[in-house]
């Protein structure tokens, strides 16, 4: 391979290699720029004697890589497999209990499968400790409930009516971290919070104030099925029993309350057509004409607004897997004691009677929401400059997905005034190892030492987290589906300016750096992270290049970057590229390529082929008008380069072979 088009040198390259870092961070991160010495001279490949000359117009492949593919790398999904990446497996998981401090969140048939291992499982969402699961119930289970104070105590129930209780999350996580209880027998249905358990089982509600021990039982009204039984945490207690039957179709049930845990019962003077509990909510779950049970356990208020009780989020909206770090602020959630039951109704506007339909004004609606449809314009580009406003290939998807759970926390306190919640974590979020084929979720622990992550990227089958350091800078760690998290040192490249990631298929990793738009009056040198394929925390895997005028980098193989510059002086109608490596000086590939096309993409192909895919120029303004577009598609379409510097259009790839046909027929057959 002969270096094209060998004028004066255009080309200003940097590379720049960081290892770990040795000692304290920086106090100030300088720019870029003023480190950056003059450029080397480049190298050209060499040309074996006697070997023939290479064809000018032949596609320009990159040299052989001199460090071999990394062992870690997982190969990408199947294309009939990829419709089930990155989904969100947690889609159908609902809140079925909910403490103080900790919700229970499952889908429908994981409860009983939990314990035999079907399903993805019950989970727990801690404000204090996160995300925390599966749950190891006990076999069998169809009821789990938390209770307190002091702690959120979990407890689960058979078909059998036989009790179980684990003292915590941490607990509920040991094959014997649930302990037996007492049993109410032939129990229908079950509630706990605060200090109370209570259990439904014919026309009796039986109530334990000793963490399940033992339990008390009293009929609630004689003759009468309890259908559900509801516990606020302040002791108060809701049984809905069956109504008398009217022919042949069930009268509407009656709701009945206790102030004394359950010894005596007295019917409600008010009668909600449905009756739930929410927290320390027990109402009619109808945001549009809400009826709820106020702070005295006897009267329901029509005041209360649903707004304090949707208006705090709920702990389950955490069980979202993204690759985004986010957080709440604490003690922002919805919970067992938050909101507070509603004081009583004024004197004589406490609602009374059989609760009749709604009378809201349905005509009213809410209103239709106009979105225009803005258009968002970036600043023109051209040429080869438009790499500069382009995205790198994302990585295909492979089995395993590092992700985080939304559960991180802030302190509200600390966050300025239209600040990121996370940006000012008191506790990272729960991150995940996700196994896409067998749908599992096991969740890990913010690394040591990163206490405020920024971005987190996927990539062959591993998650390469940035976080902050020491002065801003980037700390980063990487992890695959087993073992741990590796710490693999620090840059001086603000955390926040790193990303997206691209891959080579070697396993080598590209973290773009910080870039300005095409239009900014002074281009800074764009910079890159690159990570050879070396094992998974290993010292030195990544360096820092920085080029002047370039505008876009690559992956290669080989823990190489492919590095395309444009001169300021071409206005994008030029483009160099070279190829800088691990241990070597940097080589130049091409000089002055004319650049006809606004080029949107810049990659290397599995066979080491350096393509661009580019867009025809938009036809010229003529008056604040668009003059007529010229003839012939202006769709996107791939150049590759040619050894002799030229962007041509890429060869279609070579047709499979026929399948070979039977014959019928006389001569066929």
């Amino acid at each position: 391979m002969v270096a094209p088009r060998l004028s004066p040198p255009t080309l200003a390259l940097l590379a720049v290699s960081c290892g770990p870092a040795a000692g304290p961070p920086p106090a100030a991160l300088a720019p870029a720029a003023v480190a950056i010495p003059p450029a080397p001279p480049l190298e050209a490949p060499a040309r074996t004697t006697g070997a023939p000359a290479v064809d000018p117009s032949s596609p320009l492949s990159l040299p052989a890589a001199s460090i071999p593919p990394a062992s870690w790398i997982e190969p990408a999904l199947p294309e009939h497999q990829r419709a089930q990446a990155h989904r969100n497996l947690f889609r159908e998981h609902r809140e079925i209990a909910l403490g103080e401090h900790v919700a229970i969140v499952a889908a429908k048939g994981d409860l009983a499968g939990a314990a035999g291992g079907a399903g993805l499982g019950v989970f727990a969402i801690h404000e204090k400790l996160g995300v925390v699961g599966p749950l190891r119930l006990p076999a069998r289970s169809t009821w789990v409930g938390v209770a307190g104070p002091p702690n959120d105590a979990l407890y689960a129930a058979t078909p059998e009516g036989a009790l179980h209780r684990a003292a915590g999350v941490h607990d509920a996580l040991k094959p014997d971290g649930f302990a037996p209880r007492g049993s109410v027998a032939g129990a229908t249905a079950w509630d706990a919070a605060g200090g109370l358990v209570a259990a439904a089982a014919g026309e009796r509600v039986s109530v334990s104030a000793d963490e399940g021990q033992t339990f008390t039982s009293a009929v609630v009204a004689p003759g009468k099925r309890v259908r559900a039984v509801l516990v606020r945490p302040d002791g108060v207690l809701a049984a809905v029993v069956e109504g008398p039957a009217r022919g042949q179709r069930p009268g509407a049930p009656d709701t009945f309350l206790s102030l004394d845990r359950g010894q005596t019962w007295k019917r409600s003077a008010f009668q909600p057509r449905a009756v739930e509990r929410a927290g320390s909510w027990i109402w009619n779950g109808d945001a549009t004409c809400p009826a709820v049970l106020s702070r005295d356990g006897q009267q329901w208020t029509r005041a209360a607004s649903p707004d304090l009780l949707h208006g705090r989020p709920p702990l389950d909206m955490a069980l979202y897997l993204s690759t985004a770090i986010r957080a709440s602020a604490a003690g922002s959630f919805r919970s067992a004691v938050a909101p507070p039951a509603p004081e009583p109704p004024p004197r004589g506007a406490a609602a009374a009677g059989r609760e009749p339909p709604c009378k809201s004004d349905d005509e009213m609606g809410m209103g239709g929401i106009v979105g225009g449809i803005m258009g968002a314009y970036g600043a023109a580009c051209e040429g080869a400059l438009c790499l500069l406003q382009a995205a790198p290939p994302q990585p295909p998807p492979t089995r395993t997905w590092i992700t985080t759970f939304g559960d991180g926390i802030c302190d509200p306190a600390l966050v300025p005034p239209g600040g990121a919640c996370a940006a000012h974590l008191a506790r990272p979020p729960t991150f995940a190892v996700v196994d896409q084929l067998a749908s599992a979720v096991t969740p890990v622990a913010a690394p040591e030492g990163c206490p405020r992550p920024v971005t987190l990227h996927n990539a062959a089958g591993v998650g390469v987290l940035v976080c902050r350091g020491g002065g801003g800078g980037a700390a980063i760690f990487v992890r695959g589906a087993k073992g741990a998290w590796h710490a693999e040192g620090s840059q001086t490249i603000p955390a926040e300016a790193l990303g997206p990631i691209a891959a080579a298929p070697d396993g080598t990793l590209l973290l773009a750096g910080p870039t300005l738009p095409a239009s900014a009056p002074r281009r800074e040198p764009l910079q890159a992270l690159v990570r050879s394929p070396l094992p998974l925390g290993a010292a030195q895997a990544w360096r820092r290049i920085a080029v002047l005028d370039g505008v876009a980098a690559a992956p290669a193989p080989g823990g190489a970057a492919l590095l395309a510059t444009s001169p300021a002086a071409s206005a994008g109608g030029r483009l160099d590229l070279a190829l800088d490596r691990p241990g070597h000086p940097v080589l130049a590939l091409a000089r002055g390529v004319e650049v006809h096309q606004n080029l949107t993409r810049m990659e290397v192909r599995d066979d080491g082929r350096v393509r661009f895919r580019a867009l025809p120029k938009p036809a010229p303004e003529v008056q604040g008008r668009l003059a007529p577009a010229p003839p012939g598609p202006r769709e996107a379409r791939w150049l590759e380069l040619t050894h002799g510097g030229e962007l041509v259009l890429e060869a279609p790839p070579a047709p499979a072979p026929p399948v070979e046909e039977r014959r019928f027929g006389p001569a066929g057959r």
